[in-house]
């Protein structure tokens, strides 16, 4: 979602960060779990992941007030093969568990080529690409996924029983941002719902739908969500949810995501063990890294030159939130009114100072004079 689309507030990056350090430390976290999760929010927010960006904190804070969350955890990292690792969060910050993963997954690679690092007993860790890109600007390629609660309706069923449980992929690209994939195996994350409840916006067509199983464009009468691919083809969508389970449960430890309880709520005071998949490659033990970096290089270069429709143009994955990414370092990452508002709360309730913030309604009439 663009800037001005979003009725609220613009932050730098910078203050940002340390605002949601702060209030997620002050609720109580130990400084790993407060950085990684800061970092991993603002990270989301200023490429326009807004769903799994900043408007999270809230959530978060209120799941370290009910006990869900281990704000101190003994983190732990066992090594079972060469090319093969686990990560125990202890019901941590999924974001802290994350990045340790990605850590732990790039250091096994540069010497076996491949690594696969599971979590278990985690958390949300918001946008999963966050994680595969961070391997990716270290070098490494990477593909990450994570279960969730039930909120999606498997194909031809009446009931939800996947999680939106989404896929990432990332492969540095010579000078430029990585390739970055990160979508959801339904139709689209569930958080943008609750986005556009906050925005009072409405959703896309089926895609969605009511209690009685109906399609429906308000976000407030949705509860439940499509697989990718709609009521023809969601059997695709289906079909990679059910992966995405399986390297989530099965290989990890903890149960598939339709016996979790609800992640909303209102029960906050258990924790709700989930698990986390990555898998690392090492480029440069598949290929020399200038044969592969110049055969990406074509292939983005073939791939964004490719015939287009009339007033449009191809774009690799990751092309758009990097597009986003510049004009937000220019004007400010916003944050939703709503999520504004929450957030002041809770930093009147902390004693946290609130960063320097415009409003985005400066930038959009600022925006619409500039262009006449």
């Amino acid at each position: 979602m663009a800037i001005e689309d979003i009725e609220g507030k613009l932050g730098t990056a910078e203050d940002l960060t340390r605002y949601v350090r702060d209030l997620i430390a002050a609720a109580g976290a130990d400084a790993p779990s407060a950085e990684a999760t800061a970092r991993a929010v603002v990270d989301a927010s200023s490429r326009g992941v807004d769903t799994h960006g900043v408007r999270l904190v809230p959530w978060y804070l209120e799941m370290v007030e009910g006990g869900r969350v281990n704000t101190r955890p003994n983190l732990t990292f066992t090594q079972k093969a060469a090319a093969v690792g686990h990560v125990d969060s202890d019901d941590g910050f999924g974001h802290r568990a994350s990045f340790r993963a990605i850590e732990e997954g790039c250091a096994m690679a540069a010497t076996s080529g491949i690594a696969a690092v599971t979590v278990g007993r985690s958390t949300h860790h918001g946008a999963t690409g966050v994680y595969t890109l961070a391997a990716a600007r270290n070098g490494f390629a990477a593909l990450g996924m994570t279960h969730a609660d039930p909120a999606v309706v498997p194909h031809g069923g009446t009931r939800a029983f996947f999680g939106t449980n989404p896929i990432s992929f990332a492969v540095p690209a010579p000078n430029g941002e990585p390739v970055l994939l990160d979508m959801a195996t339904s139709s689209i994350p569930f958080n943008r719902v609750l986005l556009r409840r906050a925005t009072g916006t409405p959703l896309p067509p089926e895609i969605a739908v009511d209690a009685g199983g109906d399609f429906t464009t308000d976000p407030h009468a949705t509860v439940a969500l499509k697989s990718l691919g709609g009521g023809t083809f969601g059997y695709k969508g289906a079909g990679l949810a059910a992966m995405v389970d399986i390297l989530c449960s099965a290989f990890t430890g903890m149960g598939h995501g339709a016996t979790f309880a609800p992640f909303n709520g209102p029960d906050y005071s258990k924790p709700i063990p989930i698990g986390h998949f990555f898998l690392v490659l090492n480029p440069a033990t598949f290929q020399a890294l200038s044969l592969f970096d110049a055969r990406i290089a074509a292939f983005l270069d073939d791939l964004r030159n490719a015939p287009a429709h009339p007033g449009q143009r191809i774009m690799a994955p990751g092309d758009p939130e990097h597009e986003e990414a510049i004009r937000r370092r220019e004007r400010g990452v916003p944050i939703d009114r709503v999520t504004w508002k929450a957030l002041a709360v809770a930093a009147k309730k902390y004693g946290v100072a609130p960063p320097r913030v415009t409003d985005t309604a400066d930038v959009a009439d600022n925006r619409e004079t500039a262009a006449g």
